[in-house]
């Protein structure tokens, strides 16, 4: 019993440590984002006069980078109401015995914990999704661990093109 408690404790405090890294991350990346975004916006405002063509349409191009970053900065600030559960939903699915999801958090032959190293959470999610009242917590953990660098990197490279289109019509603006 010692060793589930050491083990849940250690899993449980990688997937803080995640979370918090993944926190500051997607917090710099809205940050950004929304830098870039409002000052395309603002130079395509000002290229095309306040055309509502533009207003539609350079705030839709504008608004997808900064909507993906919030989304992901919002999953990451969910898990911080469900943190204080998170040792309890993980001792209750290692306490189940060796499963594929537990597998994917706690090697059960060498009692290391993997959820930090693991290439895929795939069974985790899996289980996760069908047990997720029972471990809301860890539901909520997991889910913001493998969704927000998707979203970060829909971010970034929606950043990289808004920034673009920005530079471009800075420079026809300029020269017009």
């Amino acid at each position: 019993m010692a060793d589930l408690d050491r083990l849940a404790t250690r899993t449980s405090d990688g997937m803080r440590r995640t979370l918090g890294r993944l926190q500051a991350l997607i917090a710099i990346v809205v940050l950004i984002t929304l830098v870039i975004a409002a000052a395309t916006f603002a130079t395509g405002w000002w290229v095309f006069e306040a055309s509502t063509g533009w207003i539609v349409l350079g705030g839709l191009i504008c608004a997808i980078p900064v909507v993906a970053a919030s989304v992901g900065w919002f999953l990451v600030r969910a898990t911080a109401s469900a943190a204080p559960r998170l040792f309890d939903d993980i001792r209750s699915l290692l306490s189940t015995g060796p499963s594929a999801a537990s597998g994917v958090l706690i090697d059960h032959d060498s009692g290391v914990a993997l959820g930090m190293q693991a290439r895929s959470f795939g069974s985790l999610k899996s289980e996760l999704r069908q047990r997720r009242k029972e471990l809301p917590a860890l539901w909520v953990g997991v889910r913001a661990i493998t969704g927000v660098p998707g979203l970060a990197a829909i971010a970034v490279l929606g950043t990289l093109a808004v920034g673009a289109l920005g530079t471009v019509l800075l420079i026809g603006g300029l020269i017009d």
